[in-house]
C-alpha cells in the first residue's frame, strides 16, 4: 500500500479501521471497475493504489459499507458512508436512501443526560438563588423570566445558554402596522411555523395588540433567518433532550411521513403553533429541520466529491486500462466483490471479454 500522498508527500493517517488498509481517515473506491485511492487530508488529491493491493481492501470496504457504514450523502454516481472516523466514497450507484434521523436522536440523548447531570443541577440551584434574593433586593436583572412554580431548573438553564430573545429585527403586522423588534423566548411555544409559496420557512409570531386575534393577524419572520429562528426556539423549549421513548415515537412521526423533507412540509402546512404540535411533534420538527439542513450541505459536498471522482477515474482508466498488463487486469477484474449484470457490464470489462463481456463479470471466484 502506498503510505504518502503522492502530490505533497503528506503521510496518511491511521484510520484504526481496515486491516487491509492500514491508512487514510478518506478512502474512495469503485468495486465494480476495481478502483481503490485515498483522499489526502492535506492538499485533498486521490493517489491511486497498486492493481495488487486492492482485491482484499475492496471486499474489506465493500462489506463496512454494507455493514458497518452510516450514509451521510448520495448523489446518482456516489455516496459518503462513515464507518468509525473514517469517511467510505463509494462510487457506483446509490444504494441507501436518505441518512436516518439517529445522529440527532443522538444529540437528544446527550441533551438529556447533560440536563439531568449533577452540576446542571448544582449550577441552576445557585443561580436560582441568587436570582431570587436579586427580587427580594430589588436588584434582578429583568430579562430573566424564571417560572418557579413550573419548571424553574430548566428556564434557569435556559436563560444561561440562550439570553432571553430568540431573534432581533423590524417586521411590521399587517393589520394594525405595529412593529416587532425582537422575538422574547417566553412567547416562543406560541410561534406557527409556516411555509412560503418557494418552499422555504417561515415563522408567524401572533400579533399581541390584534383584537380579536387571528392566525392571520401574525409578524412574519422571513428568509434565510427564518430557518435559524426556528430550530433555535425549538433548542430553547427542548433543551431538556428527550427519552428513548419520545425518540421513537418522534422517529416513526417522520418515517410515516417518508423523509425529513416531507414531515416538515407536512407539519408546517396544518398551522399550528409549537405549543398545539405537542412535546413529540416539537422533537420531531427539530430533528427533522436539523436533518434538512445537515442534509443540504452535504449534498453539496457530496458533488463536489463526484467532480473530482470524474478527473481521478479518467487518471485511472489510463493507468489501468492502457498501463497496465491486460492478464494482470483480467485476473484483477474476476475477483471484484461486486457483480453486475451483462447489460450495465462497464466498457473496460466489455474490452478485455472480447465477445463474451459475461466472462469478465466482476464477482466472487
Amino acid at each position: 500500500m502506498i503510505e504518502r500522498c503522492l502530490f505533497c508527500r503528506a503521510p496518511f493517517r491511521e484510520n484504526e479501521v481496515f486491516q487491509a488498509m492500514p491508512r487514510g481517515r478518506r478512502i474512495a473506491f469503485d468495486p465494480i471497475r476495481g478502483r481503490l485511492w485515498v483522499v489526502c487530508g492535506k492538499c485533498f488529491r486521490w493517489t491511486l493504489q497498486p492493481l495488487e493491493d486492492r482485491e482484499a481492501a475492496l471486499y474489506e470496504l465493500e462489506r463496512a459499507v454494507r455493514d458497518l457504514g452510516t450514509p451521510v450523502a448520495e448523489t446518482a454516481n456516489v455516496g459518503l458512508y462513515h464507518v468509525g472516523r473514517v469517511l467510505l466514497i463509494r462510487v457506483g450507484p446509490a444504494r441507501l436512501a436518505e441518512r436516518a434521523w439517529w445522529q440527532h436522536g443522538r444529540e437528544l440523548r446527550r441533551r438529556r443526560a447533560s440536563f439531568d447531570s449533577t452540576t446542571s443541577r448544582v449550577t441552576a440551584y445557585t443561580f436560582g438563588t441568587l436570582q431570587r434574593l436579586g427580587d427580594l433586593l430589588g436588584l434582578s436583572d429583568p430579562d430573566v423570566a424564571i417560572h418557579w412554580d413550573d419548571n424553574p431548573m430548566a428556564d434557569i438553564l435556559r436563560w444561561r445558554r440562550f439570553g432571553w430573545a430568540a431573534w432581533h429585527g423590524r417586521v411590521e403586522c399587517p393589520y394594525c402596522n405595529s412593529t416587532l423588534r425582537a422575538l422574547s423566548y417566553d412567547l416562543s411555544w406560541w410561534v406557527y411555523p409556516l411555509l412560503e409559496e418557494g418552499g422555504s420557512v417561515q415563522v408567524g409570531v401572533p400579533c399581541p395588540r390584534c383584537d380579536p386575534w387571528t392566525p392571520d393577524n401574525i409578524y412574519r419572520i422571513e428568509g434565510p433567518e427564518a430557518d435559524t429562528v426556528l430550530r433555535r426556539v425549538l433548542a430553547y423549549q427542548n433543551i431538556s433532550g428527550a427519552t428513548e421513548g419520545l425518540i421513537r415515537e418522534a422517529s416513526r412521526a417522520i418515517e410515516d411521513a417518508g423523509s425529513a423533507g416531507a414531515f416538515t412540509v407536512d407539519a408546517v402546512g396544518r398551522r399550528q403553533c409549537l405549543w398545539k404540535m405537542g412535546r413529540t411533534g416539537a422533537v420531531a420538527l427539530e430533528i427533522a429541520l436539523a436533518e434538512s439542513s445537515e442534509d443540504r450541505i452535504l449534498q453539496m459536498e457530496a458533488r463536489a466529491v463526484e467532480f473530482l471522482w470524474r478527473r481521478e477515474e479518467e487518471l485511472a482508466r489510463i493507468m489501468d486500462e492502457e498501463l497496465t498488463p491486460r492478464y494482470l487486469l483480467r485476473k484483477h477484474l474476476r475477483r471484484l466483490p461486486v457483480r453486475v449484470s451483462p447489460g450495465r457490464t462497464p466498457r473496460i470489462l466489455r474490452r478485455l471479454g472480447g465477445e463474451r463481456p459475461d466472462a469478465w463479470e466482476p464477482g466472487r471466484p
